[in-house]
């Protein structure tokens, strides 16, 4: 969703400068690290980073598991995340026993959808949990870095970047006057990009034009790929009950860009009321009420997997688990030989792409 303030044209002009001067700042960290300046530690076994230039959501998440799926069978993986929104600080590992609060939202969703396949450590610096997989973890083959295309303190074999359709960072500024962490010209340090939330029916002409668009800062040595989003069937925090076996839904969530859930639960379900919420929101037990669910039994809610592992302790709580329901979102690769070949022999040292 676009920002109606940034998108006033004089208070844009306004801010402008201040891009250049917070654009300038970045520069010079970048121009650190390229240089050797600031140390960068080198994990052991192949690492990639998934990351972006906007700030806010343009799929990460769904990147992180797409690639969890690719790579688990290749060897031992391990995400790395810094976990937005936890209440704790330093490096944490994923347990049984973990919640929202102690690693974060993202994390403990990858925690329990891959826990026999993949470990999963949070940290601020990412090189620490690097570290931490290096003594304690030694069987490790794969490090996904999650959000870490500024965390340039650690080393990384492949740099995956994401622009989302909707807000191509070559159409953006940097912050305060756009929604950009850097300069466009830090796209030169992906070895991949993609197109993310793209549509299906996208055609090539249109593909063509972005890529172009994209190569003036990038240049031409990172393939460009795109992909769509994929929503999964409405899945009960508990019970085997269907969100068709309700006769009113009402759609949650806390996303960095709520409106197209909503779109996409009006368009499939007809959810009529709609409760949406920043990223990495911390419910509380009030946001719950207030959807009705509690006092109105021909009620269901649905709302991201995501969402559900911070909703699900409260639903439980109050006794309403088996009339909620979440959304599995996954990513739709447009060329998906291509890319997913192109991820497994980088992964797996192959010099042939």
């Amino acid at each position: 969703m676009s920002d109606p303030i940034r998108n006033n044209f004089l208070v844009k002009s306004v801010l402008t400068p201040f891009s250049w001067l917070y654009g300038g700042i970045t520069d010079l960290r970048n121009y650190g690290y390229d240089k050797g300046f600031f140390e960068c530690c080198a994990p052991p076994c192949y690492t990639i980073s998934v990351g972006n230039l906007t700030v806010g959501g343009t799929g990460k998440t769904p990147m992180i598991e797409y690639l969890v799926r690719l790579l688990k069978n290749q060897g031992k993986v391990a995400v790395v995340s810094r976990g937005y929104g936890r209440k704790t600080t330093g490096l944490r590992v994923a347990d049984t026993g973990s919640s929202a609060a102690e690693i974060g939202d993202e994390p403990l969703q990858y925690y329990r959808k891959f826990s026999g396949d993949i470990r999963v450590i949070v940290a601020e610096k990412r090189a620490e949990a690097a570290q931490k997989i290096a003594v304690e973890f030694p069987e490790t083959d794969i490090i996904l870095l999650d959000d870490a295309f500024q965390h340039r303190a650690i080393e990384r074999h492949t740099n995956i970047l994401l622009t989302d359709y909707h807000r191509l960072f070559y159409d953006d500024l940097p912050f305060p006057a756009g929604n950009l962490r850097e300069r466009k010209k830090g796209s030169r340090r992906a070895d991949i990009i993609i197109v993310t939330k793209s549509p299906r029916d996208l055609s090539p002409t249109r593909k063509e034009e972005i890529t172009g668009h994209i190569r003036r800062y990038a240049g031409n040595r990172p393939p460009v790929f795109f992909s769509s989003v994929a929503y999964g069937p409405a899945t009960p925090f508990a019970g085997s009950h269907t969100a068709g076996d309700y006769l009113r839904l009402a759609g949650i969530s806390g996303l960095a860009q709520n409106s197209t859930f909503e779109q996409f639960l009006q368009d499939k379900y007809g959810v009529g009321h709609f409760s949406g919420f920043p990223d990495h929101y911390d419910y509380t037990m009030q946001d719950l009420l207030e959807t009705g669910i509690a006092d109105k039994k021909e009620l269901a809610l649905l709302t991201t997997e995501k969402d559900m592992v911070k909703l699900l302790p409260l639903a439980q709580q109050l006794g309403v688990a088996e009339r909620c329901f979440y959304i599995p979102l996954e990513v739709e690769m447009h060329e998906k030989e291509r890319f997913d070949l192109l991820i497994v022999r980088r992964a797996s040292g192959s010099k042939q792409e």
